[in-house]
This record gives structure tokens, C-alpha cells and sequence, in this order.
């Protein structure tokens, strides 16, 4: 027999490698076991009830907050969407305003020239017609043509026109001399449309809106 042969045989084989580690390993859980007496008891403890309950109430902590802050994050996107909104809406309405002050006023300088040809030929009747004709347009309520002297010579209403124009509009409003879109007169928009001469004015035009409901 040869020396390798010899070696081999004095080597353990795997099951004696395997029996001695697992007496190596009991040999120190045995020492740690006598310093340490709740070491020798655990393979025996069983995890009281509680423990799984308990375990369960973590579970539900962490879901709970989970639904929370997704939560949170929903109705802060939420609330940014509605301050989005709402801004967008306003520079709507604003440039929506904007537009229709601007159609307004050329609306009123066109509406000036043709009134004032018709007073500088004292006709009267074919004035009252362009007022007729206005007073029909959406939201129109009435139309009045005052004199420079602050005296009613039409209303479309003809309910006032034995009414004296200081009666209906304030000073600030007859006096004016240019065409002006004044948003907000006692519940009513207001457009007035000064007709002026060579030199003088002659009239006022004053064109009251009911305001649409929003």
C-alpha cells in the first residue's frame, strides 16, 4: 500500500466531519446555556398570542399611513388643480372684459357719428329708431338720449319720459366726453356714448346693460 493510501485512511470520513461539528455546536450552545438561562429555554417558548395581534396592528398602522399620506398628496394635487383653475378663470374673465370694452367703444363711436348727423338735422324720429333698434340687442335694458343741458329728449323705458335724467343718472355720468363702459351702476353696466359737435357736445347716449349672472 502506497503513502497516499495510507494518508487516506487516517482522514475521517464526511459523516464523522458532520458528527463532530454537531458536537462542537451543541457543545457551545450547552456553554452558552449555563451563562445564559433564557438561551436553554427558547427551542421550548412559544410566541404567546399577543405577539401575532400585535404584529397584525403594525400591518394596519402602516397601511392606515399609507392611505393617509397618499391621501394628503391627492388633496394638496387637488388643491393646486383648483388655484390653477380658478386663476385661469379670472385671466379669462379679464381678457374676456378687456375685449368687450374694446368692441363696446367702437361700437359707441359708431353709434355717435350716426346720431350725430341725424340731431344736426334735428331729426328727431330717425334718432329714436337707432334707440329702438339698440334697446333690442342681449341684455340691453335701456337706451336714453340726454341733451348738454341735462334734459331727457328719448327714452326707449317710456315710462320716464316726463323723468328728469338728474332722476336717473348721477352728474358724473352726464358729464362725461368720452365713450365709457362703467361696469357696476346699481346693479346695472352702463355705456355712455358722448355725441359731440364741431365744438360742443350736443348729447349723451346712455345704454344700460343688465349684468348676466356668472
Amino acid at each position: 500500500m502506497t503513502d497516499e493510501n495510507k494518508q487516506n485512511e487516517n482522514k475521517p470520513t464526511y459523516a464523522e466531519q458532520s458528527n463532530t461539528g454537531q458536537a462542537k455546536a451543541k457543545t457551545l450552545f450547552s456553554v452558552l446555556s449555563e451563562k445564559f438561562e433564557p438561551l436553554a429555554k427558547l427551542p421550548e417558548t412559544k410566541l404567546p398570542a399577543w405577539y401575532g395581534l400585535a404584529f397584525l396592528a403594525i400591518i394596519v398602522v402602516i397601511f392606515a399611513w399609507k392611505q393617509i399620506a397618499v391621501g394628503k398628496v391627492e388633496a394638496d394635487m387637488n388643491k393646486q388643480l383648483e388655484s390653477e383653475r380658478v386663476l385661469i378663470t379670472q385671466q379669462a374673465r379679464e381678457y374676456a372684459d378687456e375685449q368687450y370694452v374694446q368692441e363696446e367703444v367702437r361700437f359707441g363711436q359708431v353709434l355717435s357719428w350716426a346720431v350725430r348727423g341725424e340731431l344736426i338735422r334735428n331729426n328727431l324720429d330717425q334718432v329714436e329708431q337707432f334707440l329702438n333698434e339698440i334697446v333690442k340687442m342681449k341684455d340691453t335694458e335701456r337706451v336714453d338720449l340726454i341733451d348738454d343741458n341735462g334734459q331727457l329728449m328719448i327714452s326707449t323705458d317710456k315710462r320716464h319720459e316726463e323723468a328728469e335724467a338728474g332722476d336717473l343718472f348721477s352728474d358724473a355720468i352726464l358729464q362725461e366726453r368720452k365713450i365709457t363702459v362703467h361696469s357696476d351702476i346699481d346693479g346695472k353696466k352702463l355705456l355712455t356714448v358722448p355725441v359731440m359737435g364741431l365744438n360742443d357736445r350736443l348729447a349723451i347716449i346712455v345704454i344700460s346693460y343688465n349684468i348676466p349672472a356668472l
